[in-house]
């Protein structure tokens, strides 16, 4: 008996050493909060919030300075005929210059709000939906513009894209930020 006490004794204590060192480890494993980061290293969460915000007020009445480049069909990039919210080509017109129309404004890409947890999301740059209207100024005349697709380059810089017919209607302004174009947005679609 005077040997089975002891034994016992030591038992609950590794017991009890074995449970304590458990719970801390349980204690330690414990999550709090999760945040992810995208590549830009903006929050995940964060962002995909941000996509369902779109409000009327954040619509400044400033003119922004973009460089305009173009794309057109077959491209190096691989454009197609069609832009982001299913019109192609034979729904547009092409206007003197050989770019691309849509009820006689210019079909533009830019950086929109459906992609952005693919590209991320900077804090203070404008983000378009389909159907926004702009007034361009390119060469000290103004067009109006329609944003139909999205410009994955545009994400990261001041860029819109202009759509045009071919390698002969290119269109670029503002590299370097010499000779931008100015944009307005006109109107929220």
């Amino acid at each position: 008996m005077k040997r089975v006490l002891p034994m016992l004794r030591n038992e609950i204590l590794v017991l009890l050493y074995v449970l304590l060192i458990f719970l801390i480890l349980l204690r330690v494993g414990k999550i709090q909060k999760i945040t992810t980061y995208n590549i830009s290293g903006v929050s995940s969460l964060k962002s995909s919030h941000l996509i369902t915000e779109y409000k009327e007020e954040t619509i400044p009445e400033e003119l922004h300075k973009y460089r305009i480049t173009s794309y057109y069909p077959g491209d190096e990039c691989n454009s197609g005929y069609c832009t982001g919210t299913g019109l192609c080509t034979d729904d547009f017109e092409i206007n003197e210059h050989g770019w691309y129309t849509y009820n006689g404004k210019l079909v533009i890409a830019a950086a929109t709000t459906y992609l952005q947890n693919k590209f991320g999301v900077k804090e203070n740059k404008l983000y378009f939906k389909y159907y926004d209207e702009v007034l361009l100024t390119i060469d000290g005349v103004e067009y109006e513009g329609i944003i139909l697709d999205t410009c994955g380059a545009c994400y990261k810089n001041e860029i819109i894209d202009l759509f045009v017919t071919n390698k002969e209607s290119v269109l670029d302004r503002g590299y370097k930020g010499k000779n931008m174009i100015s944009m307005e947005v006109v109107k929220k679609g």
